[in-house]
């Protein structure tokens, strides 16, 4: 996409690498945006296999990801933010700098990694776990974000993880059906709030719910998040959600994403500022190009 729309190959990129997105806004005949996209990549992890199924490993592996190194992993090919369980982006997320006092969001992750050994210890695992299948996604971002954490869960657990890299259609099928012990790649949603994505996500037998999470306090706060039109009292329900999943996660969230997207001035009625999403949420049935 980057060699075709420099080359004016194409008009008009929905998601471009940052490289690009910095020649286009020193490009006069260019336009630029960046928004927000509908996307969490994460890693799950099978609560079908033991270990796996214990709170305290979840947590463990979630507090040893120094997810800012993540950021800079992949700053060359796709632009990224760090959050945790909900659009960190929403109103509905604890604040940034709120959420950067936990474990497991700090700059410095001494104590996170101090916390985590402890509770591999408590779970049993003082040296590790070894052998666990890692399925990747074949997708760049994910190639390289695999080997980090890879090597992070080594270095900090003694948690040893044996690449194995497919193709789509092998990914979500093996997701689907329970075949890896942790596995890396994407989900979307359609709408911001967390009545859409908590139930398809996180809840029990959710089409998404690929680490098969079952948390029964979690999902009768859901119930209650679905039904509350109370706005404050809606938003307590929903940290409280989010403090059971820092405690139990039902995924490790590496990174949430973020779109470049660039095309030339006469590329007309496209208005990327109010896009969420690329699935449900991007229409171009307004676009028209303004050249003979």
């Amino acid at each position: 996409m980057a060699s075709a729309i420099l080359a004016k190959r194409v008009d008009y990129v929905f998601a471009t690498d940052p490289a690009t997105f910095r020649k286009a806004t020193t490009t006069q005949e260019m336009s630029v945006e960046t928004h927000y996209q509908s996307v969490v990549h994460a890693t799950w992890v099978n609560n079908k296999r033991k270990p796996l199924d214990d709170p305290r490993v979840r947590r463990a592996m979630h507090l040893v990801l120094d997810r800012p190194v993540l950021m800079e992993v992949v700053k060359d090919v796709a632009p990224m933010m760090v959050g945790g369980f909900l659009y960190p982006f929403s109103q509905f997320a604890t604040p940034k700098e709120e959420r950067d006092k936990r474990l497991g969001y700090q700059s410095d992750s001494e104590a996170a990694i101090k916390e985590a050994r402890a509770l591999m210890a408590a779970a049993g695992h003082p040296d590790g776990i070894k052998g666990l299948d890692f399925m990747v996604r074949e997708v760049a971002i994910f190639k390289l974000w695999s080997q980090a954490i890879q090597a992070m869960l080594k270095q900090a657990l003694n948690i040893e993880c044996n690449l194995r890299t497919v193709v789509e259609s092998v990914w979500f099928g093996d997701a689907a059906s329970g075949n890896f012990d942790l596995a890396i790649g994407a989900i979307v949603s359609a709408l911001l709030d967390p009545s859409d994505y908590f139930n398809a996500w996180y809840g029990k037998d959710g089409p998404q719910n690929y680490s098969f999470w079952d948390n029964k306090e979690f999902h009768a706060l859901s119930a209650q998040i679905d039904r509350e039109i109370g706005a404050e009292k809606r938003q307590d329900l929903i940290r409280r959600a989010e403090a059971i999943m820092e405690q139990d996660p039902p995924l490790l969230p590496v990174a949430w994403e973020r779109i470049h997207e660039l095309w030339y001035n006469y590329v007309k009625g496209r208005n990327p500022h109010e896009s969420f999403g690329i699935y449900d949420m991007v229409r171009h049935d307004t676009v028209w190009l303004d050249k003979a």
